[in-house]
């Protein structure tokens, strides 16, 4: 069931079920999506720990500051409400589990305060992407405001088989299109602003253990990651694992080998 945590200018939709004594698990879903991309995992981690998952803000049934200002839409400002919930909710500490666009988010987070999660595992993301900022703007106004506003049901039946070859996997992404095509304004926004950032010297410096998960058919993905990983590397807290036969959404892709992998991760922390 979702809840909602009120911000001054806008309300995020959460889900929280808590179990005294367990630790904690934090979902933060990719662009295009919101808290019921990791609606599986959220039940399955449930039994062992304390989960709860975000829609960030503007994204599933979370409310965005009024008007379309591109600047409530940084990354810094989603790390905020993220930062804000969880101070609200004594939610310090928790493992992350962040998904492309969420990875991003976490690892701002990690830059602003280096010690607020006990672990990191992201998927779909790179730590540095530099695109060309007037191309980016013009493939995103096409494929996040133009075709979505005409041809809606369309485009999510469509785009979905460009991703994967899953047909289950599929059927979640275009439901989460039909609802990200209804804040159009706002994936076009963030779109924008995931084509040039770069968190290389967090990772490099980070001091807390943080697994990058790729899926092996995600190749955008893993040639930037490949240019990064000579200096990565050098962090013992950092490592990578790639999921076989998944692209840039593993966890719809691949959900128990997705599964595996972070409770594999999680048991080699408490051993």
């Amino acid at each position: 069931m979702e809840r909602f945590f009120e911000l001054r200018t806008h309300k995020l939709a959460y889900r929280l079920q808590e179990t005294p004594g367990k630790d904690r698990v934090l979902f933060l879903h990719g662009l295009g999506a919101n808290l019921s991309q990791f609606d599986r995992e959220f039940t399955r981690l449930a039994k062992d720990y304390s989960v709860a998952a975000l829609s960030l803000r503007g994204q599933g049934n979370s409310t965005r500051p009024p008007g379309d200002n591109p600047d409530d839409m940084k990354i810094s400002a989603l790390a905020f409400d993220v930062i804000q919930w969880m101070h609200a909710h004594k939610w310090e500490q928790p493992h992350v589990i962040a998904c492309s666009m969420g990875g991003v988010v976490a690892l701002e987070i990690l830059q602003q305060q280096s010690q607020l999660f006990k672990s990191l595992i992201t998927f779909g993301t790179t730590p540095k992407l530099k695109l060309p900022k007037m191309a980016i703007k013009a493939g995103a106004w096409l494929s996040d405001i133009f075709l979505p506003g005409l041809f809606p049901n369309w485009m999510a039946k469509t785009l979905p088989k460009t991703t994967t070859d899953k047909p289950e996997a599929q059927q979640r992404f275009a439901a989460d299109l039909k609802v990200a095509y209804g804040q159009r304004k706002t994936i076009y926004q963030l779109r924008c602003e995931l084509a040039n950032y770069d968190y290389t010297q967090v990772l490099y410096e980070s001091i807390i253990p943080v697994l990058l998960l790729q899926g092996e058919k995600d190749t955008a993905i893993n040639k930037e990651i490949e240019k990064l990983w000579p200096k990565l590397k050098e962090n013992p807290f950092v490592k990578r694992e790639f999921i076989k036969d998944a692209g840039h959404i593993a966890n719809y892709d691949q959900p128990q080998a997705f599964y595996n992998s972070v409770i594999h991760f999680f048991e080699e922390l408490e051993s």
